[in-house]
C-alpha cells in the first residue's frame, strides 16, 4: 500500500516545510534574516502544494510573518514609551506559539488550522 508522503514532491514539500519552520525560529535570535528566506521559500512553494496539508503550513507560516512584522513595528514605535519592551515580549510568546503549534502539526502529518 502506497501513502501520499511516498511521493517525491510530498517528501520535497515536507522537506520544506520543516526547513521553513526551523528558519523561522533561528529567525528569532538572528535579527530575523532566516525569517525572510523562509518566507520567500513559503511564497515559492505554497503552489506546488496545493490540495496538500503542507498548503496550509505554508499560509500559516506567512501569516505569522506577516502579523508578528505587524506587531514588531508597533514593538519598535512604542519603544520610546517602555510599552515596546512588553509588547516584544508577548510577540515573543506569540512566536514561539506559532512555531510549536505547526510543528506539532507538522509532526503529526496533519493541517495547520
Amino acid at each position: 500500500m502506497t501513502s501520499p508522503y511516498d511521493s517525491p514532491s510530498e517528501e520535497s514539500n515536507r522537506t520544506l516545510v520543516l526547513v521553513a519552520y526551523l528558519l523561522g525560529i533561528v529567525g528569532m535570535f538572528t535579527g530575523f534574516l532566516t525569517i525572510l528566506i523562509a518566507l520567500v521559500i513559503c511564497y515559492v512553494k505554497r503552489g506546488d502544494s496545493a490540495g496538500s496539508i503542507y498548503y496550509s503550513h505554508y499560509d500559516w507560516l506567512i501569516s505569522t510573518f506577516w502579523i508578528g512584522t505587524f506587531w514588531f513595528v508597533i514593538c519598535v514605535a512604542t519603544f520610546f514609551l517602555g510599552l515596546g519592551f512588553l509588547l516584544y515580549g508577548i510577540l515573543c510568546i506569540w512566536l514561539v506559539y506559532r512555531f510549536v503549534k505547526g510543528l506539532l502539526r507538522f509532526s503529526e502529518k496533519r493541517a495547520v488550522v
